[in-house]
């Protein structure tokens, strides 16, 4: 989605009739949204006369169920009940997720005595955070803001590392060496982290 567009486009796992929304999908629906203007920096859906000005082709999707707004992303039928949508809710759990990761990427930095321009690479890992896509992740602020090269798909990390440990004594003496430099960094321990946290639910402006 960006300004002026007149419809939307999916792109579904095996070319299919989409059945719902992945995680790493969600992140792309709502920085899409965020980018075009319907979804404003606090995280609300903007009003229907908004919405017809800043994208008069996706206003159409913006509607309600009962009391919640929510935008269709796959018409599955008139009943936006019966289709495949974003709601206000899933909007706000993201903007939670986000703002905890974005408090606590903050935090290490100021501990380690850096700047988002100093980080030289992010990895993205898991079986969420492989799928992501790295300007998304960067746009609503998941990760710092960094050239979109520097964030990388890792894969489970978790997973490979935990194997080479068990194959390889070699491996395995190298992450207890690397254990005895790590610092580990108690975020509740910060007195201001919930004033930090509420300040990272907006979605950046740009």
């Amino acid at each position: 989605m960006t300004p002026g567009d007149s419809d939307l486009n999916l792109k579904v796992i095996g070319d299919a009739e989409p059945q719902g929304l992945c995680g790493s999908g969600l992140v792309d629906a709502v920085t899409g949204l965020v980018r075009v203007g319907l979804l404003d920096s606090s995280g609300r859906f903007v009003s229907e006369e908004e919405a017809r000005d800043v994208a008069p082709g996706l206003a159409g999707r913006l509607t309600r169920i009962g009391q919640e707004r929510v935008f269709v992303l796959h018409w599955r039928g008139p009943a936006p009940e019966d289709s495949i949508y974003l709601s206000q809710r899933d909007v706000r759990e993201l903007q939670f997720a986000k703002a905890a990761i974005a408090t606590g990427w903050q935090i290490l930095l100021e501990e380690a005595g850096l700047e988002a321009a100093d980080v030289k690479q992010v990895l993205l890992a898991g079986s969420f955070g492989s799928y992501l896509s790295p300007a998304s992740a960067i746009r609503i602020g998941l990760v710092p803001k960094v050239p979109v090269m520097r964030v990388v798909s890792a894969g489970n990390v978790a997973g490979e590392g935990a194997k080479m440990a068990l194959l390889s004594l070699r491996e395995r003496a190298g992450a207890l060496a690397l254990l005895e430099e790590v610092r580990y960094v108690e975020l509740s321990d910060h007195a201001d982290f919930n004033d930090r946290f509420v300040g990272q639910l907006p979605f950046p402006s740009d």
